[in-house]
């Protein structure tokens, strides 16, 4: 992207820009700064569940990087999830969007198998990318409002992968 990171940053951090980009979002809301809620609807091939995520952000370091954590329940299927994101400068200008994801999947959703699983998954995160492009491109603007957990709440959220 060709903006710098402080001018990535509220987009990346504003739960109403995630929720227009997240594809299957039904639902998000913030319940403190570092703890979100949310409804998604993914579709595997004939498995469609909706899952109900619990995610807290366990690191924050503006303008450079967050990390989070998340479960996400729905009837005969559930995940464990970290993720983390890096806002990279460019030298020539710009940011590069690092983003890395690990999952734990298990349920219905995974008899479908691993190809299908990693093609459904690929498509999802190139979505996410670019409806968020569309929506820093139109300079619809955004507000940071994610902070970190206190580290005590941090390491209660039992996510091990």
């Amino acid at each position: 992207m060709e903006q710098s990171r402080e001018e990535l940053w509220p987009y990346f951090t504003d739960p109403d820009v995630l929720a227009q980009c997240a594809p299957g979002c039904k639902e998000m809301i913030l319940e403190s700064p570092h703890e979100i809620t949310a409804v998604l609807a993914v579709g595997v091939g004939s498995v469609k569940p909706e899952f109900d995520v619990d995610a807290v952000v366990t690191h924050i370091e503006y303008p450079e990087s967050l990390e989070l954590k998340a479960t996400g329940q729905a009837p005969r299927n559930e995940f464990e999830m970290t993720a983390s994101m890096e806002l990279l400068e460019r030298e020539g200008g710009g940011t590069t969007v690092a983003w890395e994801a690990n999952a734990d999947v298990s349920g219905t959703i995974v008899s479908l198998g691993g190809r299908a699983l990693k093609s459904v998954t690929n498509r999802l995160v190139k979505k996410y990318f670019s409806d968020m492009q569309a929506i820093v491109e139109a300079d619809e603007g955004a507000e940071s409002k994610l902070e970190a957990a206190p580290e005590e709440k941090a390491k209660d959220i039992d996510v091990e992968l």
